[in-house]
């Protein structure tokens, strides 16, 4: 059953707000179906966006598959919104919420059971949680939290009354980081979450330090859905990128083709890890990865006709790889996508929600 809402606000100029918004929606390479010059759908991932102005009133319906998605596009709405007139967007008012909102509705706490040693440098959590289920649909990640200063006990996110998450800030904020689940088991109430090892990450450190029964916050899921061309394929990600990258070999078709390159450690195999491929496989060295993978890539695009490209790494690598699966790939919106998992140098909280 999809899950729906609504909301119209008035504004000063609600043509500007209309347009705004739509070109907003456009860059992330969802096209607007024109309904009429006052009114466009667009449609995302089994969702459906509707904007529509009056001159006077901005009118945003929306219909999602799941209400973990659709709480996304209101937090969406709402932040773009608020990008041109602040005080309209803290005004916002959903027609499916009748009563306060305590956390999002796609917020919940795992706890740890277990932890594993996967291959080198890379550890296992094994959590569970009242109900799993919620996470196996909708996307491959979620975002794990803890509270950043950990004598402290956690004040998770809450949700304002426009549907914006309220994250706690001072003392109370979070350290709060992407993680794809490696494997979802609602039969179980069991998900696997794989974490890299870098001493000083504080999620990191937990994965080794915690000890069964330990909690986490964890909000999702979302993105990276399978590629729908699977012929024609590149692949490529660092460490942190191999879980997505099982993720998505799972979803292939057995006639799926092109290449996977990969930072592996030298001492292990990837069959150990990764699912069996039709993909041609490159590993390199983790610590030789984020200088050899773009021009590994370049040499890939021109030997080969590159249909579909995906990435996961580092920053630096995720900027270089984008331009080139566009300039040099030719690749539209929907058929490339470059993800940083993290970026050298730099560490982030809740403050910066993503990062």
């Amino acid at each position: 059953m999809s899950a729906q809402s609504s909301t119209s606000v008035t504004l000063p100029d609600a043509r500007a707000a209309f347009e705004h918004v739509s070109a907003h929606i456009a860059e992330h390479g969802i096209e607007p179906e024109p309904l009429s010059a006052a009114h466009h759908r667009f449609r995302y991932e089994g969702s459906t966006i509707q904007l529509q102005h009056d001159g006077a009133a901005l009118t945003i319906a929306l219909e999602a598959p799941s209400p973990n998605m659709l709480y996304f596009l209101k937090e969406s709405a709402a932040l773009h919104l608020a990008e041109i007139d602040p005080v309209a967007a803290e005004g916002l008012r959903w027609s499916d919420q009748t009563a306060p909102v305590h956390q999002p509705v796609n917020f919940s706490e795992l706890t740890l059971l277990r932890r594993s040693r996967t291959i080198p440098g890379m550890t296992r959590l094994t959590l569970e949680a009242e109900d799993v289920g919620v996470l196996a649909d909708g996307g491959l990640h979620v975002k794990l939290m803890l509270p950043a200063n950990r004598t402290r006990a956690p004040v998770w996110p809450s949700v304002a009354a426009n549907g914006v998450t309220k994250w706690p800030k001072g003392d109370d904020r979070l350290h709060v980081r992407y993680f794809t689940l490696r494997s979802v088991r609602p039969e179980a109430g069991e998900v696997d979450i794989d974490v890299v090892e870098h001493p000083g990450g504080m999620i990191s450190d937990w994965a080794l330090e915690a000890a069964p029964s330990d909690r986490i916050g964890v909000m999702g899921p979302g993105g990276g859905l399978p590629p729908e061309q699977q012929e024609g394929l590149l692949l490529a990600g660092d460490m942190t990128a191999l879980p997505p990258i099982a993720r998505i070999l799972e979803s292939l078709n057995p006639e799926a083709s092109g290449h996977l390159v990969i930072a592996f450690p030298e001492s292990a195999d990837p069959a150990s890890y990764l699912p069996p491929t039709t993909l041609d496989l490159r590993s390199v060295a983790p610590e030789r990865f984020r200088q050899e993978v773009v021009p590994i890539v370049q040499a890939i695009g021109a030997e080969h006709r590159i249909r579909n490209a995906w990435f996961g790494g580092e920053h630096a690598n995720a900027q270089a790889l984008r331009q080139i699966f566009k300039r040099d790939f030719g690749l539209a919106q929907g058929a490339q996508l470059s993800v940083a998992y993290w970026r050298q140098g730099r560490r982030g909280d809740a403050r910066r929600e993503t990062d």
